[in-house]
């Protein structure tokens, strides 16, 4: 059966704005959801590790680098389901008929997301007010259980990643639609049989522990004036971790690459020219950010490790263009393309859009620096004693 005939059409309304503005919006969108997203996905579990690593000496830096990212991790779980938002919005606009309809195939475990949300989240609180803000964090056995508990946390974020990539990979893969709900129409199915399912998950997975790294740099950077010898064992270790979880990305993600169907994976190789040379910038910065990141892991320098953290940002950036042109090309092999149809610019609604955009980064901006002087460390500390 050719998979176009049972994909459904486009609802009879034109889109509110051009589809190039409507791309663009969400790969920034994604950009700016991936970024906390990472750092809360492989910050949870690296809190974890370093806590329980730490826990006989509640003073020493593996316990305090795992509480301040431990302490830091609601704010960024915040931003990421916020920022969230907005690309899961323009997906559903851009790709209506293939997102539902793999929504609603998988149901069930969709809807869950958002209960394995709210209690990870829940949890994050739980470490800070019942622990680090109690005596029990004074105690082995209670940095055992935070540790368990940011366990339990980074695990609920792992699966809600897992079931996007389910519904990511289902949506592009309409063959599989009609014998799916044949088999079953109650909405509990996943997209377990998907040859290229676990090498894309596992290509954000382990993307995740290098940008949870790279971030504890920046609380070294933090505090670099109160306390230097901290400060730079923060950049090392941060640096070490990227380095190491950058090198494990290189053929996770070339396994990724190969699961890709023969004639998408030669559009990266050259068959495509733009696709192609992002990919080859992408490959480049993630060369430039090995080098750099090795120099801080040995000494600590500072302009090392920024110029890792910025090559790991474009490198972000870079793939995420490349998914999205790749999410294109699936599109179109089954005559799904948002191009063909109508657009009825509705300029208040886009003028609307843009300067509340602006106000919610001037706001940002003023919200982080607020955060940042509110958590502003004593002599010796690398977060307050929450």
């Amino acid at each position: 059966m050719d998979p176009s005939s049972i994909v459904p059409l486009y609802q009879p309304i034109p889109f509110p704005a051009p589809v190039w503005l409507l791309e663009t919006l969400l790969i920034l969108g994604f950009f700016l959801h991936a970024l906390p997203m990472n750092v809360v996905l492989g910050g949870g579990f690296l809190s974890a590790a370093l806590i329980f690593a730490g826990k006989e000496n509640r003073e020493g830096y593996l316990f305090r680098t795992g509480k301040a990212l431990a302490t830091a991790l609601p704010l960024f779980i915040s931003f990421a389901v916020t920022q969230g938002i907005v690309p899961l919005l323009f997906v559903q606009l851009l790709y209506g008929p293939a997102f539902y309809t793999s929504s609603i195939l998988m149901a069930v475990p969709w809807l869950s997301v958002l209960l394995i949300i709210i209690v990870s989240y829940y949890l994050s609180y739980v470490v800070i007010y019942r622990y680090f803000k109690s005596e029990k964090a004074l105690t082995a056995s209670g940095a055992v259980q935070t540790a368990a508990l940011l366990l339990v946390m980074s695990l609920g974020f792992a699966l809600v990643g897992f079931l996007f990539s389910n519904n990511m990979t289902l949506m592009l893969t309409p063959a599989k639609w009609l014998s799916m709900y044949s088999q079953n129409p109650n909405g509990l199915h996943l997209n377990l049989s998907e040859g290229t399912l676990i090498p894309r998950y596992l290509h954000f997975f382990v993307a995740s522990f290098a940008t949870a790294g790279i971030t504890l740099g920046l609380f070294g950077l933090y505090i670099a004036k109160r306390n230097a010898e901290f400060s730079n064992y923060m950049i090392k270790l941060g640096s070490r971790i990227y380095l190491a979880f950058t090198l494990l990305q290189v053929p996770v993600g070339f396994w990724y690459l190969k699961s890709l169907p023969p004639e998408f994976m030669h559009k990266f190789m050259g068959g495509d020219t733009i696709a192609f040379a992002i990919f080859g910038a992408a490959m480049l910065f993630t060369l430039v950010a090995v080098v750099t990141s090795a120099m801080a892991s040995q000494s600590g320098n500072s302009k090392a490790y920024i110029l890792s953290l910025i090559s790991n940002a474009v490198i972000i950036l870079l793939m995420i263009i490349n998914r999205h042109q790749l999410r294109v090309w699936h599109m179109n092999s089954f005559n799904l393309n948002p191009n063909n149809v109508p657009v009825s610019t509705q300029w208040d609604l886009l003028i609307t859009f843009v300067l509340s955009a602006v106000a919610l980064i001037v706001y940002l901006v003023w919200l982080c620096k607020l955060v940042a002087k509110a958590y502003a460390p004593k002599d010796g500390e690398a977060l307050p004693n929450t």
